[in-house]
């Protein structure tokens, strides 16, 4: 069977939703992962998650260690389920929504497992893995909109875009984040299917009303959680 990975991020971090089993502490030829892979089980199938922002969520995006990740997720998984939290590019989008993007755009900072030889891959987001969150999200009756056609674009951090980018990006996307597209990237290098499931939980800055702040954009979280756990659980028990 195979087993599923999941990399929690600002709206998804507890494990309630799962019994917690293991915790392994591990390194890695690219250090140390963001946090110990934890073993779980939702009623008889085990899962892996990597806390991307670490255990005390204390890793800022421009310093995780994107390939210590996914080179230890390599080992234990062969599908991995990026959590992550976005903003709308867009004033027609509903905030908060929960999305399944289509594709990244990724032009700048790109990881790779490859510094040192020549290779290529062609980057993806899994269409069968994609196919099944949709459908889970379908059938678990979540409260929020989903939307399944979404261009992800990655920004570097720390900082919030300015005006200035957001107009530029919009153009391009339809949703801009910190952290989903080097996992993407690192996992197709590794053999490993990838997915992602984004919450939408604020306006870009220039979008919506008002500034754009991290504490809001952490308390927006909270209500498109639930959501997140509900197409998990549907999706781990097939």
């Amino acid at each position: 069977m195979s087993m599923i990975g999941i990399i929690g991020g600002t709206s998804f971090k507890e494990w309630d939703v799962f019994d917690l089993i293991d915790k392994n502490e591990t390194t890695t030829p690219w250090g140390t992962p963001s946090s110990p892979i934890f073993t779980g089980k939702i009623t008889d199938i085990e899962v892996k998650l990597l806390l991307r922002h670490g255990e005390d969520h204390d890793i800022p995006p421009h310093k995780i260690n994107h390939r210590a990740n996914i080179y230890a997720l390599q080992k234990e998984v062969d599908q991995v389920i990026g959590i992550s939290s976005s903003g709308a590019l867009s004033g027609k989008m509903d905030v908060p929504s929960i999305s399944v993007p289509k594709d990244y755009i990724n032009l700048w900072n790109i990881y790779t497992f490859y510094d040192e030889s020549i290779r290529h891959v062609t980057p993806n987001l899994s269409e069968e893995i994609r196919k099944n969150l949709l459908d889970c999200a379908e059938k678990a009756s979540i409260s929020l909109p989903i939307r399944s056609d979404d261009v992800y674009v990655q920004t570097s951090g720390p900082r919030l875009e300015t005006k200035a980018e957001v107009k530029i990006l919009g153009k391009f996307g339809d949703l801009v984040g910190m952290t989903m597209a080097p996992e993407a990237t690192l996992s197709v290098e590794s053999g490993i299917r990838y997915a992602s499931v984004v919450t939408v939980d604020n306006f870009a800055h220039g979008i919506g009303p008002g500034e754009v702040c991290y504490e809001d954009i952490v308390e927006n979280t909270k209500e498109s959680r639930t959501a997140v756990k509900k197409i998990l659980k549907r999706y781990i028990e097939g």
